[in-house]
C-alpha cells in the first residue's frame, strides 16, 4: 500500500518541480508577446535602476525602506524624494495652498479649525505631464507595484507645527 502512495507522492512532486523549472522562463517570454519585461538591478552599492527594454528608466539612489510594521503593514521609504524635487514640489504648490478643514458634523461641509494646522494641494494633471512629476510617479509606482496610469495625483501637504496624529 505504501508503494502507490509513495509513487503518487513522487509524481506530484516532479510534476510542481518541472512547473517551477519551465515557469522560470516566463518573465522573459513577456517580451514576446508585446509586453516589455522589467528588472531591477544595482547599478552601484545601493544605487537601482529600473530596467526595460535594456534602458535606465529610474534610477532608485539611495532608497532606504524602514520596516514599522508588518500588521499593519507600514514601511517608511528614507530618501524617496532627492532635495531636489522636494523644492520642485513646493514651488509648484505654494501659490495655490489652501488651509486645511475638517468636516462639520452639523452640515457636512468643509470647516476651518484650530484644530488642522496645515495647507494642502494636489497636483492638476498638466503638472502631472512634467518630466520630473512623472519620475517621481515611476518611483512610486515602482514602490507600490501600481501602474503610474492608476495612481491618485499628488497631494502636498505643509504642516505649520511639528505633531504626531492619533487615531
Amino acid at each position: 500500500m505504501a508503494a502507490p502512495a509513495m509513487r503518487i507522492v513522487f509524481g506530484l512532486l516532479t510534476f510542481v518541480t518541472v512547473g517551477m523549472i519551465i515557469g522560470t522562463g516566463f518573465p522573459s517570454m513577456r517580451g514576446l508577446r508585446g509586453q516589455k519585461a522589467r528588472y531591477l538591478r544595482e547599478i552601484e552599492e545601493g544605487e537601482f535602476c529600473l530596467l526595460e527594454a535594456n534602458e535606465c528608466l529610474l534610477a532608485l539612489v539611495q532608497v532606504k525602506p524602514e520596516v514599522v510594521s508588518w500588521s499593519p503593514r507600514i514601511i517608511v521609504l528614507h530618501n524617496f524624494l532627492s532635495s531636489e524635487e522636494c523644492e520642485y514640489l513646493k514651488a509648484i504648490a505654494r501659490p495655490r495652498l489652501q488651509v486645511s478643514t475638517v468636516v462639520d458634523i452639523k452640515t457636512g461641509k468643509g470647516v476651518k479649525s484650530d484644530v488642522r494646522t496645515s495647507s494642502g494641494m494636489f497636483l492638476n494633471h498638466v503638472e502631472r505631464s512634467y518630466p520630473i512629476i512623472q519620475a517621481i510617479e515611476k518611483r512610486i509606482a515602482v514602490f507600490s507595484q501600481v501602474p503610474a496610469e492608476n495612481g491618485e495625483l499628488i497631494q502636498v501637504l505643509r504642516d505649520r507645527t511639528m505633531h504626531v496624529d492619533e487615531s
